[in-house]
């Protein structure tokens, strides 16, 4: 039998995100620190009979491994990074794969790193007859995190590494896919381009949230993530989109206290308007229901293919047990939208309208200027906008569906 230790040790293997190249730092003390580690790293070297080359790139790898592995451990609740250790993925650039270590140089590091004690590593492999494999994975070691102090604040992008591709497609098993740009790909590029570009000139204030193996605040750029068949669109990778709603009034932008606005009951009250339905009072106040579990049964109501799928689905994922009955009494509460419930396809069409109403409000803030950060159907910003802000919401929603939202 799998023990709770095992079972976590796997989950974060799983879902390791691939190694983050972009990271630098000028700060001397940090430096220091990388520099020590460097000189282990020769002398491991000079002992073994190996000459080193190129020691300025050697140099670069190592920071780039350490700084990336500390911020996992020390920032992510995963402390486990993905990283490829075939030839191949280095001689080709692709759209999700930008060229910037070179594998002779990443590969000797690593495996210095490890002889040293500062890197646990659990090998990939490849099963060419299945056609399946397990891409390599490594963290940092207790040795190597017990050695460091380092000061978050003082890692920075670096300019020389490429940027990352801002406009992702995934297939049905949630593969990234290659694609072929066109003028709606291009314009949204450009407009991410721009609203990142904001967003690294704004001080986005953390004091007062314990951050520490939570959030990654390096993480300030968004990415769009759509579905092989152009739904979804929704944003992605801020720091502050996995936050709770208390931490996250407690953000500062530009050493300003926020404001954070939200479609009330956002996809019910969408289904309502494609009747033509104007509903002002609460959709997930059901009487003789709890209000959160009534919310999360309405995420899965219209993405499940049958109330069969929602039973489960709720069971197994909110843990609700009376999850049948929940779901009848939704049916006889919302029987006008009724045909919309347990048909996946309307499930991804309100995940694009969040998407295009999310994707409107930032662009039409920051062209005034304005740091707006989403977290799907809510918006933070500088409480001095909120009128603004709440203006672009009401607006987006009323010339889609000649309906005015709830908005809290």
């Amino acid at each position: 039998m799998i023990d709770n230790e095992e079972q976590s040790l796997t989950k974060a293997l799983q879902e390791a995100i691939p190694l983050q190249v972009h990271r630098k730092t000028h700060y001397p003390p940090m430096n220091e620190q990388l520099s020590g580690i460097f000189s282990e790293l020769k002398q491991l070297r000079k002992a073994n009979g190996v000459q080193l080359k190129k020691a300025v790139r050697v140099k670069k790898h190592l920071d780039v491994i350490i700084l990336d592995l500390w911020i996992a451990a020390n920032y992510s609740d995963n402390p486990w990074r993905m990283i490829s250790l075939n030839r191949n993925d280095y001689t080709k650039g692709t759209r999700y794969r930008k060229l910037y270590l070179k594998y002779d140089l990443l590969k000797g590091v690593l495996y210095n790193l490890i002889a040293l004690g500062y890197i646990e590593i659990k090998k990939g492999f490849y099963d060419r007859s299945k056609g399946d494999g397990f891409q390599t994975r490594i963290k940092a070691s207790d040795k190597l995190l017990a050695l460091l102090e380092f000061d978050i604040t003082k890692i920075e992008r670096d300019p020389e590494a490429p940027e990352e591709e801002t406009i992702i497609k995934k297939d049905e098993n949630k593969n990234v896919i290659d694609y072929v740009d066109n003028k709606i790909t291009n314009q949204m590029r450009e407009n991410l381009q721009k609203y990142n570009n904001l967003l690294r000139k704004t001080n986005i204030g953390t004091d007062g949230i314990n951050l520490r193996y939570k959030y990654d605040p390096t993480c300030i750029t968004v990415k769009r993530v759509f579905n092989a068949d152009d739904f979804g669109g929704r944003f992605y990778n801020g720091f502050w989109m996995n936050m709770p709603k208390e931490d996250r009034k407690k953000l500062k932008i530009n050493n300003e206290e926020v404001c954070e606005l939200d479609y009330s009951a956002l996809h019910p009250r969408i289904a309502y308007a494609l009747k033509g339905i104007q509903v002002n009072e609460d959709p997930y106040t059901i009487e003789g229901c709890d209000r959160a579990e009534v919310k999360k049964a309405f995420l899965v109501i219209f993405n499940c293919e049958s109330p069969e799928h929602a039973i489960n689905t709720i069971r197994s994922e909110s843990h609700i047990k009376n999850a049948k009955s929940l779901l009848q009494k939704i049916e006889q509460r919302h029987e006008a939208i009724s045909d919309y419930f347990y048909t996946p396809w309307f499930g991804m069409y309100l995940q694009r309208n969040d998407a295009w109403f999310a994707e409107n409000i930032i662009n039409r803030l920051t062209n005034k200027g304005i740091a707006c950060l989403p977290v799907h159907d809510s918006f933070i910003l500088a409480k001095k906008y909120e009128s603004e802000l709440r203006s672009a919401m009401e607006d987006i929603f009323y010339n889609t569906f000649s309906i005015k939202p709830i908005i809290k």
